[in-house]
């Protein structure tokens, strides 16, 4: 009788370890707010919703339907280009941007894994207006870093953030280039049910000691310290990293995006299967 509680034990822990194989669904996520809903319709129509699902960590920043009117009218390989562009390549929480602003710290694209980015295109950069609101751009030299960062609209520590922007990062040479093949994968995810919002907003003062909130659960305004001194940017402009795991060189760059998973994720593939195979077992010699 312990044997057979043992056996289901193990199909439990099983089914656990696989449900967390794909912990969220990109539309499902942004089908709870109707204001994302052309935004939403544009990464499918893109082809960018399964690139996006089958990564571990991911920061979609997301526009809202007035937003979009501008991205629309545009060529379907220039929309591509866009939607991309507002999908980083890694979980970002406004502590984090924080932190990639006092570093100069390139952001990671999607757009950057297609493989015809040139120059920085393919890279973010954070920075502060002149009003004080946290801001992102894109990082080729003399572009403007002035898209506001509105509210986090959804986060999942360390895997997924949505953050609202206020509206689309463009890049220079935007019309000339287009985007490989697109991946018409999919893979199927789990409805998460967790939900926060912060406004992007500077402090009237600066607070020498406060403690950092955690993600999305506490403005900006109590993590916005000045760096330490070993944190000061150089003056020389930033270089875009020399190599990238989700850098794919040549036109075959979607298909290098779904390969530049995460280890992890392999692992736990492999943990279900040796999990289930011993369930199996158990379950015939109790049978």
């Amino acid at each position: 009788m312990g044997f057979k509680s043992l056996s289901f034990l193990c199909l439990a822990l099983f089914l656990t370890v696989s449900s967390s194989i794909h912990a969220f669904d990109i539309q499902k996520l942004l089908d709870r707010t109707p204001e994302f809903s052309t935004f939403n319709k544009y990464l499918n129509e893109t082809k960018l919703v399964g690139q996006i699902n089958r990564r571990n960590t991911i920061t979609v920043f997301a526009l809202d339907n007035g937003a979009m009117s501008s991205v629309s009218d545009k060529m379907p390989e220039a929309i591509r280009a866009i939607m991309a562009t507002h999908v980083l390549l890694d979980y970002y929480d406004p502590t984090k941007l924080i932190g990639a602003m006092h570093k100069r710290e390139p952001l990671t694209t999607l757009y950057q894994s297609s493989g015809i980015a040139v120059d920085q295109q393919g890279y973010l950069k954070v920075n502060r207006t002149s009003d004080g609101d946290l801001a992102i751009g894109s990082a080729v030299s003399g572009a403007p870093i002035d898209v506001k960062l509105v509210k986090v609209v959804f986060a999942q520590p360390y895997n997924i953030t949505i953050i609202q922007v206020a509206k689309p990062i463009l890049f220079p040479g935007l019309e000339t280039q287009t985007l490989g093949a697109p991946s018409n994968a999919s893979a199927p995810a789990a409805e998460t049910n967790v939900d926060v919002s912060s406004v992007f907003k500077a402090p009237p003062t600066k607070a020498k000691n406060a403690n950092a909130p955690s993600a999305a659960e506490e403005p900006i305004t109590e993590v916005s310290d000045s760096p330490s001194p070993s944190d000061e940017p150089s003056e020389s402009p930033v270089e875009a990293p020399a190599k990238s795991p989700s850098l794919a060189p040549g036109p075959g760059g979607d298909e290098a995006a779904a390969d530049a998973a995460p280890t992890s994720s392999s692992s736990r593939i492999v943990i279900g299967f040796v999990g289930a195979v011993m369930c199996l077992a158990s379950l015939l010699v109790v049978m």
